[in-house]
């Protein structure tokens, strides 16, 4: 394929992906090797975007992941016509444990919630709600901008986050809060 077609290719998966997509993983689901090839074409299409002053962004997160979204300035304003995502009641429990420790271990969190943690972990990841990456014999997880657009905040800022979820999480877990303060399982930085 030439530029052009790799190009709306890469724009092609960074839309539908719905997600951070690291260069490595986009390499290897576009069948693209060189990933400073794939990195220029990245930032072709983000320079794109910005020079015609597009609503749509694609900016670099989380290291080596990029993900296309719409711009903050925007995104407030068309909220309310986003879909909801059908999540259960135990995935939604899961969910906000996440966005209140993150970042957490997902072993830490399958202590707290139990084996089904890994059934929630999947279809979050999969609804690009949550990120995982690998961390010791665990994963890390925490929330996304996708997750931080659905649910109303201006950014993806942890900090923002727990904030908001910090009375949920008490009211719903005071018990589970107390012995992870107590007995340590949640550092300071989380």
């Amino acid at each position: 394929m030439g530029l052009i077609e790799d190009k709306a290719l890469v724009e092609a998966a960074l839309f539908v992906s719905g997600r951070p997509l690291s260069v490595k993983e986009l390499s290897r689901a576009l069948g693209i090797k060189s990933q400073d090839y794939l990195e220029k074409l990245i930032e072709l299409i983000a320079a794109e975007y910005a020079e015609r002053k597009s609503a749509i962004e694609v900016v670099r997160i989380l290291g080596d992941k990029y993900v296309m979204q719409v711009r903050q300035e925007y995104s407030q304003r068309v909220i309310h016509l986003m879909p909801r995502p059908d999540l259960r009641t135990g995935e939604l429990k899961t969910l906000a444990l996440i966005a209140y420790l993150q970042p957490i271990e997902q072993s830490k969190l399958v202590k707290l919630r139990g084996s089904q943690t890994y059934e929630h972990v999947r279809k979050l990841l999969e609804m690009g709600l949550i990120y995982a990456e690998p961390y010791e014999r665990t994963k890390l997880l925490g929330t996304t901008p996708k997750f931080a657009e659905l649910y109303g905040f201006p950014e993806n800022d942890p900090f923002i986050i727990k904030e908001a979820f910090r009375k949920v999480v008490h009211a719903e877990y005071a018990d589970l809060i107390e012995k992870l303060e107590k007995g340590g399982m949640v550092s300071e930085t989380e």
